[in-house]
């Protein structure tokens, strides 16, 4: 057997390991779905799909300390931020222009003050909503919650008011119509 021969055995040899890796490639792209056989549909990044208020009782409207709720019943959709702050703590609730918070509708959070009937503790809380085309602000104030916990939000006196349920009785604040931003 030649030096040439014996060099050429090899080659052959090595071509022929060379087959079960490329099957063996090619199956785990098949499984994967990389690119080889029918890939399933991608959806539309740029969609908006309705959102969908729940009917239920909201959390905080049910007693439970551990959550807050925004409810609107201003008689048109709303958009924008509403938000508790305890210390460095924030729980925030962003509702978007594509998808607003319906007329009856309400969204929930959980609250990161549930101290409120033990010590008398209160969170900053803060809100800036887009009502009838207007930007309306919620000052960033420390406020008592009770605890149920439900900000609801109506119009009044050519404004938007808030009212919720204070340490000892019902609260209503006049949001602060912002006449230097932009119709929204």
């Amino acid at each position: 057997m030649t030096a040439d021969h014996t060099t050429r055995r090899k080659a052959s040899l090595r071509k022929l390991l060379y087959i079960p890796l490329a099957v063996g490639v090619l199956a785990g792209a098949v499984g994967a779905g990389t690119g080889l056989g029918t890939a399933a549909a991608i959806p539309d990044p740029d969609a908006v799909t309705t959102s969908t208020p729940t009917p239920d009782t909201a959390p905080g409207s049910a007693g439970d300390s551990h959550w807050w709720t925004l409810k609107n019943d201003t008689g048109q959709p709303i958009y924008g931020t509403w938000s508790e702050q305890t210390g460095s703590d924030v729980s925030a609730l962003e509702v978007v222009k594509d998808m607003p918070l319906p007329d009856g509708g309400h969204e929930s959070r959980p609250r990161n003050d549930t101290s409120w009937s033990v010590f008398g503790h209160s969170s900053y809380w803060m809100g800036h909503i887009c009502y009838n085309q207007t930007w309306w602000n919620f000052p960033r104030e420390e406020r008592a919650l009770a605890g149920d916990g439900l900000f609801t939000l109506r119009p009044a006196n050519g404004g938007l008011h808030a009212f919720w349920n204070g340490s000892y009785s019902l609260v209503e604040t006049s949001l602060i119509r912002n006449p230097y931003e932009a119709p929204c």
